[in-house]
C-alpha cells in the first residue's frame, strides 16, 4: 500500500508541475487564453478526457508541447489515478468496512498466508457457519472466497474494529519462527485474546488464553489415533528417530500402555536426535527382559544390517524427517525384504501406492491445533485429581510439566475405552462412548479394580520416567524425585485407589 501511495503522489506531482509550467509559458503571450492555474486545469482535464471543447488552447510552442503530452496521455493518466485510488480504497477502506459490518461473526485471524494456515482456514470455514478468515494483505494469495478478508492490521486495531469484543476472536501465529510467534502470541493472550501458536517451546506460566501446538506433536497424535497399536503388534520397528520420529516414539510409549502382561517390543534405528540419551530413566526401565513390561531397544547399526528383524516385525514405521529418504527406505524394503509387517511411511505429500501418513491436511486440523476435546478432558482430569489433593492448584497456575501430565492422561482415555469395550479398532471417543464406558467401568470395577488401577499407575509411572523422574521417599519437584515411583504392588492401598480417578473421568465427560 505504501508503494502505491508513492506512485500516486509522484503522478500528482508531475501533473501539477506540468500545469504550473503551462501557466508560466502561456501567460507571457498576449494572445494566450490560458492565463491562470484554473484555466490550465480545465484545459488538461478536457484534453485528457478527449472532450475537447476548444474554448481554451495553448498558443506558445512550449504550451503546445505540454498540450501534446496531455493529449498523448489522454485517458491514461486519469485511469491510472482512479485505478490507484480505488486500489487504495479496496485494500484498506473496504476490508475495514467489511470487518465493522461483520463484528458479530467469528474471526479467525492468521499472521501469515502459507500452506499450513490455508489448510487450517479451509477446515475452520467448513466447521463454522458464520466466520471471517483474515489474512495479511501484503502476502501471496493462496485462498479465496466471500469469507476471506485481507488487511494489514495488528491485533489492537482488529479489536477496535470489533468494538472491543474479544469473544469470537481467535488469533493464529504460524509464520514458522517459533520464538517470534511465541512472543507475539503471548502479548495478544495477555490482553485476553484467545491465541494459538505453532511452536515447540517448553514454557511455564503461559497466559491462560494461549495454546501452544507443534506440527510434530499433531503428527504423532494423528498417527496413533488413526493407527492404534493392536494386540497382534508384538514387534514394532521405527526406522528414523529424528525430530518427527522421536515425537512418534514418545507418543507411542506414553499412550500405548495396556493391562499388565500385554507388551510390545520397540526397535529403534537411526536415533539421530539422541532419544535414548535424553530419556535414560525410561530407556533403562524398558531395557530389561521383564515379561510384564514393554521392551525398548536402540540399534547402533543401520536397519539393513538385520533384515531378519524386518521380516519378523508386525509393524514398520519409516519416519525420517525427509520424504526422499523415507521413500527410498520403503522401496528398499519392498524390493529386497519379504515381510508381512504393516508398513507406514511418513510423507508430507501423498505418493500413489505408498501407505503414507503425516500429510498436511491430516495434521494441521482444528482438532490437533485447537485441541478443544483434549484440553477439556485434561482440565477434568486435573479437577478430579485435585479432589484428592490437600493443596489443589488451579489449571492456569500449573507448570508445563503438570499440564502435559494431565494431557497425557487425557490422551490415554481412548486406550482405556478400548479395554473396557474390548475394541482395539476404536479411533474416536464421543460423549456417548464415554457414558457407556463409565457404565462399563462401574460394572467391572469390583472384579478388576487392581487391573484398572495398575494400568493407570503404569501409565503415570512411564510419563514420569519419560521426564527422568526417580524414586525418593521425600518428594522434590526440582530434582524430580517422587515417593510413588514404585511398582503398583509396592504402593499402599490408599495410593493404589487414587489411580481409579483416571477411569472416573468417563462419568464427568459423559
Amino acid at each position: 500500500m505504501k508503494r502505491r501511495l508513492k506512485i500516486l503522489l509522484a503522478a500528482l506531482a508531475v501533473y501539477v508541475a506540468l500545469l504550473v509550467i503551462l501557466v508560466a509559458v502561456e501567460s507571457c503571450s498576449p494572445d494566450a487564453t490560458i492565463r491562470n492555474f484554473w484555466d490550465a486545469l480545465w484545459f488538461s482535464l478536457i484534453t485528457m478526457t478527449t472532450v475537447g471543447y476548444g474554448d481554451l488552447s495553448p498558443v506558445t510552442g512550449a504550451g503546445r508541447i505540454i498540450g501534446i503530452i496531455f493529449a498523448l496521455c489522454s485517458i491514461g493518466i486519469l485511469t491510472l489515478l482512479i485505478g490507484i485510488g480505488l486500489s487504495l480504497i479496496s485494500g484498506h477502506t473496504i476490508p475495514r468496512l467489511r470487518l465493522r459490518l461483520g463484528g458479530k461473526k467469528i474471526w479467525y485471524v492468521f499472521d501469515s498466508e502459507n500452506e499450513d494456515t490455508v489448510v487450517l482456514a479451509e477446515e475452520l470455514r467448513k466447521d463454522t457457519k458464520d466466520c471471517l478468515l483474515i489474512f495479511p494483505a501484503s502476502q501471496t494469495h493462496l485462498i479465496s472466497g466471500s469469507e476471506v478478508v485481507r488487511l494489514d492490521a495488528d491485533h489492537d486495531s482488529l479489536l477496535r474494529l470489533r468494538g472491543g469484543n474479544k469473544n469470537g476472536l481467535f488469533l493464529f501465529f504460524m509464520v514458522g519462527d517459533p520464538w517470534k510467534d511465541y512472543a507475539e502470541a503471548t502479548v495478544a493472550a495477555e490482553k485476553g485474546i484467545v491465541s494459538y501458536c505453532m511452536a515447540d517451546i517448553v514454557a511455564d506460566s503461559i497466559p491462560e488464553e494461549l495454546q501452544l501446538f507443534s506440527r510434530r506433536e499433531a503428527l504423532s497424535r494423528c498417527y496413533w489415533k488413526e493407527h492404534p497399536l493392536k494386540k497382534s503388534d508384538k514387534r514394532m520397528i521405527l526406522i528414523g528417530c529424528g525430530q518427527t520420529g522421536a515425537a512418534v516414539l514418545e507418543r507411542a510409549l506414553l499412550t500405548n500402555v495396556f493391562e499388565k502382561g500385554r507388551t510390545t517390543e520397540y526397535h529403534v534405528f537411526c536415533d539421530s536426535i539422541g532419544f535414548e540419551a535424553l530419556h535414560p530413566a525410561l530407556a533403562g526401565s524398558l531395557a530389561s527382559d521383564a515379561p510384564e513390561e514393554d521392551r525398548l531397544i536402540f540399534h547402533d547399526d543401520t536397519w539393513t544390517s538385520d533384515p531378519e528383524l524386518i521380516r519378523t516385525a508386525d509393524r514398520v514405521i519409516i519416519c525420517y524427517d525427509e520424504d526422499d529418504r523415507d521413500l527410498e527406505t520403503y522401496e528398499t524394503i519392498k524390493t529386497w525384504i519379504p515381510t508381512g509387517a504393516e508398513i507406514h511411511v511418513r510423507l508430507t505429500s501423498p505418493v500413489p501406492g505408498v501407505p503414507g501418513f503425516g500429510e498436511r491436511k491430516d495434521v494441521i486440523t482444528r482438532e490437533f491445533v485447537m485441541k478443544d476435546a483434549v484440553n477439556r478432558r485434561a482440565r477434568m482430569m486435573h479437577s478430579i485429581y485435585s479432589e484428592y489433593s490437600p493443596a489443589p492448584v488451579e489449571w492456569k497456575d500449573l507448570s508445563h510439566f503438570l499440564r502435559q501430565s494431565n494431557i497425557a492422561a487425557a490422551d490415554h482415555l481412548i486406550v482405556k475405552a478400548r479395554y473396557l469395550f474390548d475394541d482395539e479398532n476404536m479411533t474416536e471417543l464421543t460423549e456417548e462412548d464415554c457414558r457407556k464406558a463409565y457404565e462399563r467401568f462401574k460394572e467391572v470395577y469390583a472384579e478388576k479394580a487392581d487391573i484398572l488401577q495398575e494400568m493407570e499407575h503404569r501409565r503415570w509411572l512411564r510419563f514420569h520416567l519419560m521426564y527422568n523422574w526417580a524414586y525418593d521417599p521425600v518428594r522434590d519437584n526440582r530434582l524430580r524425585r517422587h515417593p510413588l515411583m514404585l511398582p503398583y504392588d509396592q504402593l499402599s492401598p490408599e495410593e493404589q485407589k487414587k489411580d481409579s480417578y483416571a477411569w472416573e473421568i468417563f462419568g464427568r465427560i459423559g
